[in-house]
């Protein structure tokens, strides 16, 4: 079974990309257990300041190794994504002892945790345990600063697994699609208040909007991934 993290809002925001990536994930994958990281009230995901997080959800990847007991692999993904290929292959690959994967980037100062896949047990050496993670705002800059370009903590995944926009890949050659820039993301999710832009491929939005189509088809209805019935605060979620 493999364990997927996906990293989401929990206003609705996000509702029309998470029922594209929930289908396709199933299709590709059926032996997947899939947990949504939302901000919620009550649970494992409530009490976090997030106030300086770049999306309503960006900490979270650092707490799910002690979500998984320490025990076992995980994958951690954001949830602005479509996927082409069985989760499986990525669940398995060959980490070579290290804690992290994730393919090589510049954004962050040398890998892009988007889709990363965790050794638990490794991780356990480098965690800071949630109590304290929920109380420590900066606590994402941190971890990517403890891990981004660590060639001894990160094994590289082949970077066709973030596919960041489509880059310069024909859509056939990705296993998994990210629309990492959220001013051009199709969906236009309200918690970005930026400047919003057209997205630079034409044919990676129609396959959005295909996709989309697709799901709700099949029952992946954008509506029942809305579950909250009071809006939730990004700034200090569990007041």
């Amino acid at each position: 079974m493999v364990k997927l993290f996906i990293g989401s809002s929990s206003n609705g925001e996000d509702a029309p990309i998470e029922a594209v990536y929930e289908h396709t994930l199933r299709q590709n994958c059926p032996d997947i257990d899939i947990t949504w990281m939302r901000q919620e009230r009550g649970d494992y995901w409530s009490g976090y300041q997030t106030h300086t997080w770049p999306t309503p959800f960006s900490g979270f990847r650092w707490v799910i190794a002690e979500a998984c007991n320490f025990q076992g692999r995980a994958i951690y993904t954001d949830c602005d994504m479509i996927n082409f290929r069985s989760m499986e292959e990525l669940y398995n690959i060959d980490m070579e002892g290290k804690p992290l994967a994730a393919r090589r980037g510049k954004r962050f100062g040398g890998h892009e945790f988007c889709v990363m896949v965790i050794d638990c047990e490794k991780f356990q050496e480098y965690a800071i345990p949630q109590s304290r993670i929920k109380g420590i705002s900066e606590i994402h800059q941190r971890m990517i600063q403890k891990f981004s370009g660590n060639e001894d903590l990160v094994h590289p995944l082949d970077e066709k697994w973030n596919v960041l926009d489509g880059e310069d890949y024909e859509l056939d050659d990705i296993h998994q699609l990210h629309f990492t820039n959220m001013a051009t993301q199709p969906w236009k999710p309200a918690w970005f208040t930026g400047q919003q832009a057209p997205h630079p491929r034409k044919d990676v939005v129609d396959l959005f909007a295909q996709k989309l189509d697709k799901a709700i088809a099949d029952g992946y209805n954008p509506d029942d991934y809305i579950i909250n019935e009071e809006p939730v605060d990004y700034g200090i979620i569990g007041k």
